[in-house]
């Protein structure tokens, strides 16, 4: 099964930065736009957005002797695309190319499996056991329904984006890139601007930083899942290389179970005792960091936690909830909850 989108919402800017002019007093940058400094920088709405969804599923159904049903369902998916479309759509991190926006949807679940079970207890007239036994015993045995669920699916994309200024600076007497004009004693100037990001975008904010090769983004301790080592800040003029949506958070397991029992009484109206136990192993399901959109601090300099580009970020660097877990899928009965169980009592005539 798959589809495609084409002419989706997708956001960008205009009035893009094109230079600046340097107060030769302060060192500080007045940026200069393509309409002229009366305007900032103005978003725009697009239908520039395509994606494509593709998937291979799988259901199997049985229902065995005894009372045993069981139900497999596994899909293969893989949502790719340029935005995800909806509501106010996200901003192209490159203003001047939304193919490079390409990558992982939001919503894109690799895997999803469900298994589900259902027995009917064989206890009663007609079953295999308890054919001949006393009414008020086959009342009391007969009848009941056990039942579970698994279900299983792949952790969803996470978009690590890092917050950096429109314009930095570069120290003339050693190269260092830093995020304000330095001015010496004898107001000499020591620095020169640069534009940092090519046209801006800092009102929209969705910037990613650059890979570090050969380091792992993820780590596999209990709170920490992304590495902030794997992550850099870009050279000034350039984009991150980054892709959208790159990682992937946690897989999420959950098995739920039912007892249920009918009590008729007479003909038409009967009892029914329910007892649902979600996720009965209290698996714990962490949500990813930050909502999915962990950010990276804007760390330009050379002082006590500061990096310049191209360096490995540090924790201490890239903030002290970087890639943290703190929450999880959900505090509600269904997917994600922690074990919850409750039981009902049903009349129907």
């Amino acid at each position: 099964m798959g589809s495609q989108g084409r002419n989706l919402f997708l956001r960008s800017i205009t009035n893009k930065i094109i230079g600046f002019l340097t107060d030769p007093k302060t060192g500080k940058a007045v940026v200069q736009r393509e309409f002229g400094a009366r305007f900032a920088e103005i978003d725009i709405k697009t239908s520039g957005g395509t994606d494509h969804y593709d998937s291979l599923q799988t259901t199997l159904n049985r229902r065995f002797a005894q009372g045993l049903t069981l139900g497999l369902q596994h899909t293969y998916a893989h949502s790719i695309g340029n935005t995800d479309g909806s509501n106010e759509a996200r901003t192209a991190a490159n203003n001047y190319s939304f193919a490079a926006e390409r990558g992982h949807n939001t919503f894109d679940v690799r895997h999803a499996f469900n298994l589900n079970a259902l027995y009917e207890v064989p206890y009663g007239k007609g079953r295999r056991f308890g054919n001949d036994a006393k009414a008020f015993r086959q009342a009391l045995l007969g009848g009941w329904q056990v039942g579970g669920v698994v279900n299983a699916r792949a952790g969803l994309p996470i978009e690590v984006l890092i917050t950096r200024p429109d314009v930095v600076f570069r120290d003339n007497r050693n190269g260092n890139i830093v995020t304000n004009p330095i001015v010496g004693p004898d107001g000499a100037v020591y620095t020169s601007a640069i534009i940092n990001v090519p046209g801006g975008g800092n009102s929209r904010n969705v910037r990613r930083p650059d890979v570090v090769p050969g380091v792992n983004p993820y780590l596999g301790n209990d709170r920490l899942l992304i590495n902030p080592a794997a992550f850099a800040t870009p050279q000034p003029g350039t984009f991150g290389n980054l892709g959208r949506d790159a990682l992937h958070g946690l897989n999420l397991v959950q098995w739920d179970m039912t007892v249920a029992k009918r009590f008729p009484v007479g003909e038409r109206t009967n009892f029914e005792f329910r007892g649902e136990f979600y996720n009965i192993l209290n698996h714990t399901n962490f949500a990813a960091p930050s909502g999915g959109q962990p950010r990276l601090n804007n760390s330009l300099g050379t002082g006590a936690n500061q990096l310049q580009p191209g360096q490995p970020f540090t924790a201490a660097a890239a903030g002290g909830n970087f890639g943290v877990l703190t929450s999880t899928v959900s505090n509600q009965i269904g997917l994600g909850t922690n074990r919850q169980i409750q039981f009902s009592l049903r009349f129907s005539f």
